[in-house]
């Protein structure tokens, strides 16, 4: 059933005449008899008893009017929503996000959103930035909070906060009572690293490269909150980002320890799919976060399309 072609027989119905229904539609008048025989066609009844002189409703046309009808101020309601963005009670979407996003930069901006927004269910996928870029290409979640750099031609990203990752060490290391290291020395203790799938793990491998150093015992964990518990127990050290270890820092649980001529950081930013629309709903929350964290005109700018 064809939406114009019921209007057309709506205003057939209301001004009693095809040739009023056009002046009231703007358009021709065999554009209204066409477009009303053809919802006739379509639907296997006869809408209308037509004469030289007048226009009448069939039985069928009487029932038909009632549901168009409906049919019409459905199409109005949803129209005036839209222009409204109204948010519905039970409307909700998936986001991902890395565990540093979640523990440090969302917590305050999400209790906002859904004090503000309390009807939109939201699901959080927390996970390796690599499994969240996949949920967004299967269209899975909406955005993610990801570790940059992540180049892949379907996906747009914003860097939206910078984080140092200092090498910290048990307030009982060897370490903890010298200002400065020399990278050769830190490969030369027991490390506690992301995996090497991770874009933090890279940034260190990449360090160590370049200075011509190979690792030596090494233990792996995706969690950063596990890395700094273990090392703040003694059992290694590690490269750990600034989020995660200021507390430590602060209570004197881990101890920060400079390493000469090299810094090492990692970007966070907020990834998507190329050309995906997002809803009211989600704009509004990544509106929040970029106005803490920055990155606003960036994503305006890509998600218009332009370089």
């Amino acid at each position: 059933m064809n939406l114009q072609h019921l209007r057309y027989f709506l205003a057939v119905a209301r001004t009693g005449g095809f040739t009023q229904a056009a002046r009231e539609m703007h358009v021709t008048q065999p554009t209204v008899s066409s477009g009303v025989s053809e919802l006739e066609r379509s639907l296997g009844v006869q809408l209308f008893n037509r004469d030289s002189r007048h226009v009448a409703l069939t039985s069928e046309g009487r029932l038909l009017v009632s549901y168009a009808i409906q049919v019409e101020d459905l199409l109005e309601e949803a129209g005036e929503r839209l222009e409204r963005r109204d948010l519905e009670p039970g409307e909700g979407f998936q986001f991902g996000a890395i565990d540093a996003a979640v523990i440090y930069l969302l917590p305050e901006i999400l209790k906002e959103y859904m004090r503000s927004y309390p009807g939109v269910a939201l699901k959080t996928q927390v996970a390796p930035s690599r499994n969240l870029v996949e949920d967004l290409l299967m269209n899975r979640a909406e955005f993610a909070l990801i570790h940059l750099p992540y180049t892949h031609p379907k996906i747009e990203t914003v860097p939206i906060y910078r984080d140092t990752m200092p090498l910290v060490v048990g307030p009982g290391h060897r370490f903890a009572q010298r200002g400065e290291v020399d990278l050769a020395e830190v490969v030369e203790e027991p490390l506690i690293l992301f995996h090497a799938d991770s874009v933090s793990r890279k940034v260190v491998d990449e360090k160590l490269a370049e200075a011509g150093l190979e690792l030596g015992a090494v233990m792996e964990l995706r969690s950063p909150e596990a890395m700094r518990k273990l090392v703040e127990a003694g059992v290694g050290i590690s490269f750990l980002p600034q989020l995660a270890v200021r507390e430590s820092l602060d209570g004197g649980a881990l101890k920060l320890v400079g390493v000469h001529g090299v810094a090492f950081e990692r970007e966070i930013g907020v990834a998507w799919r190329r050309g995906r629309y997002f809803g009211q709903a989600v704009r509004l929350l990544l509106e929040a976060v970029f106005a803490v964290y920055g990155g606003r005109e960036a994503w305006l700018s890509k998600i218009a399309g332009k370089p």
